[in-house]
């Protein structure tokens, strides 16, 4: 039995919604794999990432509209001491049971800062952020948090936009694409993809496209969300430019807020480092919160990249 196999014979049912079997096929197909660690017949601990063989060796690689993978685990013991040494262990083994890959990096949930075993082992570490509210059950609670900005957007948006739900993603990626092209980018999400991501989450019942609609009929913005039995995550979502300041963004979120309240606690707005998403993001009060992305680059034409890099910038 693969690794792949046996994950998917064991996975938690309450495992995150990017460690899921239907996401992972959606995303990856058979590029997926796991790393397991089984105690009595149940699974204890997994790493999980998606790979290719490329000329320059294996690459170890984040798919599309996926947070996060990596490990997680079970611990047993009660004491700080005892779990730190648990954990320790776990992830030195996970980490030996991993691929040898030219190019490797991973993104780990919020919630796991033990990287040690990946930096003994030659690995490197980023820290990255991502905005959260942690509790969403009191939807109208999270309004005096709001900054005055995202306030008046939403009381904008609500006279002239009313909320549809989409049964496909085709426009959502039609919108998209001209987002791209208004701001001469690269296409970057493959709307195959996208349709499996969405398709999968519909059949789980586990995630929704939003659609702010106006009086005539016109779409100004949309937004994709999807939730485990805890959290609720923004995949991807996308505006409408001529619609120019409309709010309808903001206004889909306090939405999906409303929808959600009763599904999960927290609601995840996926990590940004880029300066204007992040404050928006922090604009709904949403808490900062770090998580980790490990990289290795162990491939000779990477290294000889690395130090180019480090030639040019001394």
């Amino acid at each position: 039995m693969t690794g792949r196999e046996a994950y998917r014979k064991l996975v938690w049912p309450d495992a995150p919604l990017f460690h899921q079997p239907f996401w992972l096929d959606a995303v990856a197909g058979n590029e997926w794999d796991a790393v397991i660690i089984e105690e009595n017949n149940s699974l204890k601990a997994y790493y999980l990432f998606a790979q290719k063989k490329l000329i320059t060796g294996r690459y170890i690689y984040m798919p599309e509209l996926t947070q996060f993978l990596g490990p997680s685990y079970r611990l047993s013991h009660a004491s700080q001491r005892e779990r730190l040494q648990e954990e320790t262990v776990l992830l030195e083994q996970l980490c030996a049971r991993l691929p040898e890959a030219g190019e490797f990096i991973s993104r780990w949930q919020t919630g796991y800062f033990n990287w040690l075993p990946f930096h003994w082992k030659g690995y490197q570490q980023r820290v990255r952020y991502t905005y959260q509210l942690e509790n969403i059950k009191d939807p109208e609670g999270l309004r005096p948090h709001f900054s005055e900005k995202i306030t008046r957007e939403i009381r904008k948006a609500e006279k002239n936009f009313v909320v549809v739900e989409a049964s496909g993603s085709e426009k959502l990626f039609d919108m998209i694409q001209l987002n791209f092209k208004n701001k001469n980018a690269k296409i970057s999400v493959n709307p195959q993809l996208l349709k499996r991501v969405f398709e999968g989450c519909m059949k789980n019942e586990c995630g929704k496209i939003w659609m702010a609609q106006d009086q005539d009929g016109k779409y100004a913005a949309a937004i994709f969300v999807a939730w485990d039995s805890t959290t609720a995550y923004y995949i991807i979502g996308a505006k409408d430019d001529s619609f120019g300041n409309s709010g309808a963004m903001s206004f889909l979120f306090r939405n999906a807020f409303q929808f959600l309240k009763d599904n999960v606690k927290r609601f995840d707005f996926e990590g940004s480092m880029i300066k204007g998403v992040e404050n928006y993001f922090r604009s709904f009060g949403s808490t900062q919160q770090m998580f980790f992305e490990i990289t290795s680059s162990r491939s000779i034409l990477s290294k000889a990249k690395k130090t180019l890099r480090e030639f040019r910038n001394s």
